[in-house]
């Protein structure tokens, strides 16, 4: 550890001093580490560092900028009659050297671990936090000693509002308070103990599906941390792929940061370690010298090359980062959103691949670590230079080419265009399709194992009345999913959650019709001509553009589809038993070089 930050006591209107002093973390005098949002960077304001010689504290000393947030901090922290031990990443790091940089980050878990405690600092308070944080301590030491005199719990607004608070949903926190051996939040005047945040958590667990509110993602995954991981088979790379997709939407001032603030933590949540340090497992390292793009292509290759099924990398590929240099493969960790298949029907009871079942191609199911012989995709043309592409090959079957398609499913500008996708699955009948009415197509992509499997016809008719009557402006507007939502919520929380389901797959879709008549769902950028591959061991269809590289069967995923009719294995399910239909299957599965 460098060095750490004296917070010299002054008087709470005058300006921040401290003293910088370097130390080896395994010798360090007791210290607690500042949890934090860094905020704007344009925002400064000017702190004063006194020399670690032990001079008059009233003598001047050297003056430098940090962001207001940190500021406010120091400001809220410091005592006012002792100094305060503290270590501060944006005071203690110098970022913009990287060596350093590198060097620190790698550290970053133990500093927090080491720390005496962690003060977490969401800045100054306000009538919403007052009440908040008065609550929670509540839940954790009632004061009416269960005579229900108790603080009353605020409105699930003034909680939900609580929780936008910044801190909530930065990336580097849930490693800080993940790691602490004890906490404490700091909201303004207010201190609540971190174990009262883990009460929380525990009573949001017991409360009923309407009450429940949803917490940020570092107040759940800390509140679990220390628990046994529920499947303990399952490798430290495929466990870390998981939570690099469920952290996704947290935020980071450098994208790099979506990789390096979680690959410390997963080793901890197995009680049967893996062996080796996560730099030797995977085979990188932080460097911020490296670009983005190569820092998350590093992260691709070195899954596959632990074994992870392509179908768990492929399962976080979110349509929308074409124009970004990275290979289309990639998953983009910069998009915070997810693409909505979780909600499919496969993520829940599908078990199977749309195709390539059994010998001679011997591709196995997610979960299960695969032989050598050829099972992982071969990674072509990447050498350890300063390219950030990564072309794979994988094997594959065309099922059909994109001929027409329709508008785009757009839940934030309140656009479903149910009248156009109908049309276009009469259109697909007329042709001798055999694809079941949209309403049908709609309840086979979720799981009916929620109830109202009924519903659903129900919820389009909801969704086409909503656009009749804003088109006519006969009614106020308002959003579309919260028209659904309170409309579907009168039929029981099961309805709503299935209506839910429907708006986030079909979010960002359109549908469309392939040359063989079949009817799929696909994403918003896909194109007339743009191909269907279903992809070896990957059990999503993705629909592929030609890139014209000069590379024989060179290809750019666009994304993932639900293509009606091929979901459950049909393109070999008839030739299970036949060794010459098995045979005529063979030669139409090709090589792709993926892009």
């Amino acid at each position: 550890m460098e060095s750490e930050a004296h917070a010299v006591y002054s008087h709470l209107d005058e300006p921040v001093r401290i003293r910088l002093f370097s130390a080896q973390l395994s010798a360090a005098p007791s210290y607690e580490a500042l949890s934090y949002t860094w905020g704007d960077p344009t925002l400064t304001s000017v702190i004063e560092a006194l020399s670690d010689k032990g001079e008059d504290e009233h003598k001047p000393g050297v003056e430098f900028r940090s962001t207001a947030n940190c500021y406010a901090a120091l400001k809220r922290l410091r005592n006012l009659d002792a100094n305060r031990v503290l270590w501060v990443d944006s005071v203690c790091i110098n970022q913009s050297h990287i060596p350093e940089r590198n060097h620190q980050v790698n550290l970053m878990a133990d500093i927090y671990r080491a720390a005496s405690r962690v003060v977490v600092y969401l800045g100054e308070s306000d009538e919403n936090s007052v009440v908040v944080l008065s609550w929670i301590r509540e839940l954790d030491q009632p004061s009416d000693f269960g005579n229900g005199s108790g603080a009353l719990p605020p409105s699930k607004e003034a909680v939900e509002g609580f929780f936008r608070r910044p801190w909530f949903h930065r990336i580097w926190v849930i490693q800080e308070i993940s790691l602490a051996q004890k906490a404490v939040v700091v909201c303004g005047k207010d201190e609540v103990d971190w174990g009262s945040f883990t009460v929380l958590y525990q009573h949001n667990e017991n409360a009923t599906r309407a009450a429940r509110l949803e917490l940020p993602y570092p107040v759940t995954f800390a509140s679990r941390y220390n628990k046994p991981y529920r499947d303990g088979t399952m490798t430290y790379a495929r466990r870390l792929v998981r939570m690099l997709g469920r952290s996704r939407h947290c935020e980071a001032t450098d994208p790099r940061d979506k990789l390096y603030a979680i690959i410390p933590l997963v080793n901890i949540r197995d009680g049967s370690r893996t062996e080796g340090s996560w730099e030797e497992v995977l085979g990188i390292s932080v460097e911020y010298s490296l670009s983005v793009n190569r820092v998350f292509t590093d992260m691709a290759v070195a899954l596959l090359n632990q074994q992870v099924p392509l179908d768990d990398v492929l399962r976080h590929h979110v349509p929308g980062h074409e124009a970004r240099g990275l290979s289309s493969w990639v998953p983009d960790w910069r998009i915070q959103r997810e693409n909505g298949w979780r909600h499919a029907k496969y993520e829940r009871i599908f078990k199977g691949f749309p195709g390539f079942r059994g010998h001679p191609l011997m591709f196995g199911v997610p979960g299960i670590i695969l032989d050598k012989n050829g099972t992982r995709p071969a990674v072509v043309g990447y050498t350890d230079s300063s390219t950030d592409r990564c072309p794979i090959r994988v094997h594959a079957i065309n099922v059909g080419n994109i001929i027409k398609t329709g508008p785009v499913c757009s839940v934030a500008d309140d656009f479903f265009p149910v009248s156009n996708w109908k049309e276009l699955v009469e259109e697909a009948r007329r042709q001798g399709s055999v694809v079941p009415k949209l309403e049908r197509l709609m309840e086979i992509m979720i799981t009916l194992k929620l109830g109202y499997p009924n519903f659903v016809p129900r919820g389009v008719g909801l969704i086409e009345r909503y656009n009749e009557q804003m088109e006519k402006g006969t009614c106020p507007r308002k959003p579309l999913r919260q028209v659904i939502g309170e409309t579907a919520s009168r039929n029981g929380a099961r309805a709503r959650h299935e209506m839910d389901a429907i708006l986030s797959v079909c979010d960002g879709k359109r549908l469309a019709i392939t040359d063989g008549g079949f009817v799929a769902v696909v994403p918003g950028n896909a194109e007339v001509d743009d191909a269907v591959w279903v992809l070896d061991r990957v059990r999503m269809p993705f629909v592929c553009r030609r890139t014209g590289s000069g590379k024989a069967n060179g290809v750019r995923l666009i994304g993932a589809s639900f293509f009606f009719g091929i979901m459950e294995l049909e393109t070999m399910k008839e030739h299970v038993s036949d060794v010459r239909a098995k045979a005529e299957v063979m030669r139409r599965v090709e090589e792709l070089v993926v892009e």
